[in-house]
């Protein structure tokens, strides 16, 4: 009886794994259609998210507090280190990933962590509400990360969107600068899908 359930158990865990990974799979599809990276790019920087997020929970960095946010293949690194040889550690780590072409390093060092985790939450709905809503950019173009009141802009957008872009963030209450690490599209056309 009980190897019964046991089979049963793990038949569920691997159906429901399958249906997650098709789920998955079908939202990235559904996201390429209006993201300007291609698919394996969109794929990719999940992954490098999710590893780079259980690494930065491990034991070697149990006192820092780390964010990776990754766009195209770029790394952007916000938080505290608890010393420079930890803020070393943090950034050699995202540089050794395979795939990851460029880190932006904006980790502080402090033996003291104080959170603002709130108050930039707060900060970058207002910034993508707006952002979005003004019709000029799309949600699949840029990431936005705010950290101590410092709006980060990750993305692939046109020359003539980023002046409009600094301009509606800088006009939120609470940003404090707006620091915009960006790549120029050459055209509106779509990157090559299956890059």
């Amino acid at each position: 009886m009980k190897f019964s359930k046991v089979i049963i158990k793990l038949g569920l865990t691997v159906l429901c794994g399958q249906i997650l990974l098709s789920l998955t799979g079908c939202a990235n599809a559904a996201l390429a259609v209006t993201d300007p990276r291609s698919l394996a790019t969109v794929t990719s920087d999940q992954y490098i998210t999710r590893d780079l997020t259980v690494k930065y929970m491990s034991s070697e960095f149990e006192s820092d507090h780390v964010s990776a946010t990754v766009y195209n293949h770029e790394v952007l690194l916000t938080g505290q280190a608890t010393s420079l040889i930890q803020r070393f550690k943090i950034v050699r780590t995202a540089k050794n990933f395979d795939s990851v072409q460029k880190v932006y390093d904006y980790v502080n060092t402090s033996s003291k962590y104080v959170s603002t985790s709130s108050e930039d939450t707060y900060i970058t709905s207002k910034v993508k509400t707006s952002l979005f809503s003004s019709g000029d950019v799309n949600s699949n173009d840029v990431k936005i990360v705010t950290e101590k009141g410092v709006v980060y802009i990750l993305g692939l957008i046109s020359k003539s969107q980023l002046e409009n872009m600094i301009n509606i963030t800088k006009s939120v209450d609470g940003v404090k600068k707006v620091v915009p690490l960006v790549h120029y599209k050459s055209s509106d056309s779509k990157l090559n899908l299956f890059d």
